[in-house]
């Protein structure tokens, strides 16, 4: 049994290696980075989070591929066997375990599992894949190797010689306001991570949903 926040699409993934490519999302709730209260947003480890992962339903395996089937009725053959699963939160290995990995790996094309990198990933197929966009929990330092990384800037740049170390993918991404992909916040955002990319050999991520206006 899992606590689910949402299910939802298709849609395309906005972010990191698999980015434009069709997919569900599997959002689970709960997180250790912020409790997603309001009013303790600015003190957590995660102020700059665009996400709502409080509350939500128990739900076991056969519920949640009753949901995925609901939302891909009618996408048949080669196109439904190309689609991917995002596995994100909140922090969505507080309660993935090795069985759900294997579900959702034998449904889908790719599976991209989105942590904050502070909880070891329980062992996975080969198309389940780690993003870790990391975040400086007190008392929790990051565990996972991950298959790349997705550091925020400027938020997150006190990671980047780490996962630059890793050897694997770095993909920087402007932190964006509330009020979405715009301004002169975004701007200058924007451009520090241009200006780290073309400095460090790091890849550009713009949440591509966000430009898109999809979930």
């Amino acid at each position: 049994m899992y606590r689910v926040k949402s299910i939802f699409g298709p849609t395309v993934q906005g972010e990191g290696l698999h980015a434009g490519m069709p997919c569900v999302f599997l959002r689970l709730a709960g997180c250790n980075a912020w409790d997603g209260r309001p009013e303790t947003r600015a003190a957590s480890a995660c102020p700059y989070c665009d996400t709502d992962f409080r509350g939500g339903e128990n739900l076991d395996w056969p519920a949640i591929a009753a949901r995925f089937d609901a939302l891909l009725t009618g996408i048949e053959g080669r196109a439904a066997r190309s689609y991917g699963c995002v596995l994100t939160g909140g922090e969505p290995l507080l309660q993935a375990d090795t069985a759900l990995f294997q579900q959702l790996a034998w449904r889908f094309a790719w599976v991209d599992i989105e942590t904050n990198g502070t909880r070891v990933c329980p062992p996975r197929p080969a198309n389940v894949s780690i993003s870790c966009s990391p975040k400086a929990i007190r008392g929790a330092p990051i565990e996972v190797e991950p298959d790349w990384w997705k550091i925020l800037i400027p938020d997150q740049e006190s990671f980047l010689d780490r996962a630059l170390a890793s050897g694997k993918p770095v993909f920087l991404q402007p932190t964006c306001p509330d009020s979405g992909p715009s301004g002169g916040v975004y701007d200058a955002n924007v451009k520090l991570c241009l200006d780290l990319c073309y400095a460090r050999g790091c890849r550009m991520s713009v949440q591509l949903h966000k430009y898109l206006g999809v979930e």
